[in-house]
């Protein structure tokens, strides 16, 4: 009977805590123009590398998990009503709002401004 196991996350090359410190480097720089390329240096790796080994672990792409966090964060920010749309789509990381405006509605199904209204 050959029973085949999950790879430990040191076989693939990410250890986990690793992982763990690139999720919350992620966190904590959703508000700027953040690269795959940086991410991958914080780490000491090409990009390509760390974009492989992220998806592996992760079973979804970098920029995907980054657009994900920047959605999260947007939704908590919305929560507040005195913040206006296009200061979100700043502090999200967003250089213009319609851009936020499109991501927020291909994640969530409507705009940022209607999902406040429904809070």
């Amino acid at each position: 009977m050959n029973v085949e196991r999950e790879p430990s996350f040191e076989c693939r090359g990410l250890p986990k805590h690793k992982l763990n410190q690139a999720s919350a480097y992620i966190n904590e720089h959703l508000g700027e123009d953040l690269s795959l390329e940086a991410i991958a240096i914080e780490f000491g790796m090409s990009k390509y590398y760390f974009c492989r080994l992220f998806k592996q672990l992760m079973g979804i792409s970098p920029h995907k998990y980054l657009i994900q966090q920047r959605i999260e964060r947007a939704k908590q920010l919305l929560k507040q009503k005195k913040i206006t749309i296009a200061d979100i789509a700043f502090q999200c990381g967003y250089s213009e709002q319609s851009t936020f405006a499109t991501a927020f509605r291909k994640a969530v199904g409507m705009s940022p401004r209607t999902y406040q209204q429904q809070l």
